[in-house]
Order: C-alpha cells, then sequence, then structure tokens
C-alpha cells in the first residue's frame, strides 16, 4: 500500500501498533507505575515484522512485554505530519518531522508516542 525500498533493496512500510508494557526490570519507569502503554512506530516488510520489531526493542530495555493492544495499522509517511496533528496535537514536538519519517525508511526505524502509565492493576477486556 505504501511500501518503500529500504537500503537493503526490500519493500518496507511504515506501522504503528500499541504495547501494553510491564515494567520488568527497566529503571527508567517511575517507581509508583506498575505499567503503560505504548504506540511504536516502526519501519518493517510487513505487520508480523512490525510487531517483532516492538517487542523485542523494548525488552531489550527491561520492559515486559504483556499484549498488543488493539490492531495494527499502516500508515502513509507521505501524510506524517497530518497524521500527527489530528491524532496528538498536543504531542506534536515529541514526534519526528515528516521529513525525519521519510529519511528513517530507508535505516528501518523505530519510535515510540508518549507512554501513558498506571499505577493500579490493568484490567483486560
Amino acid at each position: 500500500m505504501f511500501g518503500l525500498k529500504s537500503k537493503n533493496n526490500e519493500t518496507v512500510s511504515f506501522y504503528q501498533l500499541t504495547l501494553h508494557i510491564g515494567r520488568g526490570t527497566n529503571t527508567e519507569m517511575p517507581e509508583e507505575l506498575l505499567g503503560a502503554y505504548v504506540p511504536v512506530f516502526v519501519v518493517a516488510e510487513n505487520h508480523e515484522v512490525a510487531a517483532e520489531k516492538a517487542v523485542s526493542k523494548l525488552v531489550q530495555q527491561g520492559y515486559k512485554f504483556i499484549n498488543i493492544e488493539g490492531q495494527i495499522v499502516q500508515l502513509d509517511p507521505l501524510k506524517w505530519d497530518a497524521y500527527v496533528q489530528e491524532a496528538w496535537p498536543e504531542f506534536q514536538g515529541h514526534f519526528p518531522d515528516q521529513n525525519k519519517i521519510i529519511a528513517g525508511l530507508k535505516t528501518e526505524n523505530i519510535f515510540y508516542g508518549p507512554f501513558a502509565g498506571y499505577d493500579t492493576p490493568a484490567t483486560n477486556k
């Protein structure tokens, strides 16, 4: 749909998924928090690889993977600025701009949106 060639000449796309994570061994999460929901933005060959990369990156940082929340969505990198304006207007300064997103397609970039932490046990629906 929005595939472009990576530095390895593979077709890649830009995905967004939300992970539910626990503290694990990570020491960056404030002590009062038990876990968080974090949107992850990933360049990958397909949605399954995007999920694997997102989980792997957070686990490497010491977080405990709990679940993928909702759907994995393919985004159009050429409409990134409009997406941020609509979906995350209060966090525009947190995200890279569209030019960096497009450049990141060649490097198979991965980055996070704002973490939404919680301090009481989460209940799964």
